[in-house]
C-alpha cells in the first residue's frame, strides 16, 4: 500500500512539475516574442519627413523583400520547413552586411538604419535557431514594414 501512494505521489508531483515547466515556457515565450518579435522597432523619425536612403540601402531592402514574399507566402501555405528558414535567413545576413558595407548615409539616419538592420540580423537568427520560424518571419516583415514608414524609398510599394 506505501508504494502504491508513493508512486501515485511522484507521478502527482511530477505532472504538476511538467505543468509548471509547460507554464514557464509559455511565459518565456511570450516575454521573448514582446522583446524581439512583438514589440515596436524604438526607430526615431528626423524631425521632418523621413531619413534619406542611398542606392546600396534601396538595393539591399528591395533584395529582402524579394528574398521574403516567396518564403512568407511558402509559410503561409504550410511548406515553409528549416532548409527555406536557413536560405532566408543566409539572404538577410548577405543583404545587411551589403548595407553596412555600402550605405553612406549622415550620422542621424544610419543610426536608424543600424537599428532596422540590427533587428533584420535578429530576424535571420531567429530562423535558423527558433523550431518555429513564424517569429523570424514576423520579425522580418516588422522590418519590411517599418522601412518605408521611416526611410524616404521612391518607388517603394507595400
Amino acid at each position: 500500500m506505501t508504494r502504491k501512494i508513493t508512486l501515485i505521489l511522484i507521478l502527482a508531483l511530477a505532472g504538476t512539475m511538467t505543468a509548471h515547466a509547460q507554464d514557464q515556457s509559455r511565459e518565456h515565450d511570450r516575454e521573448h516574442h514582446a522583446a524581439h518579435g512583438g514589440a515596436e522597432l524604438d526607430l526615431t523619425r528626423p524631425e521632418s519627413g523621413k531619413w534619406a536612403s542611398d542606392e546600396s540601402l534601396r538595393q539591399g531592402m528591395s533584395e529582402l523583400r524579394s528574398a521574403f514574399k516567396p518564403h512568407h507566402a511558402a509559410y503561409k501555405a504550410g511548406n515553409f520547413d528549416a532548409g527555406q528558414a536557413a536560405e532566408l535567413a543566409d539572404s538577410v545576413e548577405e543583404n545587411v552586411n551589403f548595407m553596412f558595407a555600402n550605405c553612406r548615409l549622415p550620422a542621424d539616419a544610419d543610426a536608424e538604419l543600424h537599428k532596422l538592420l540590427a533587428a533584420a540580423l535578429g530576424a535571420a537568427q531567429s530562423l535558423r535557431d527558433s523550431d518555429d520560424p513564424h517569429e523570424g518571419l514576423h520579425q522580418l516583415h516588422q522590418v519590411l514594414k517599418a522601412y518605408p514608414e521611416f526611410f524616404d524609398h521612391p518607388g517603394w510599394r507595400g
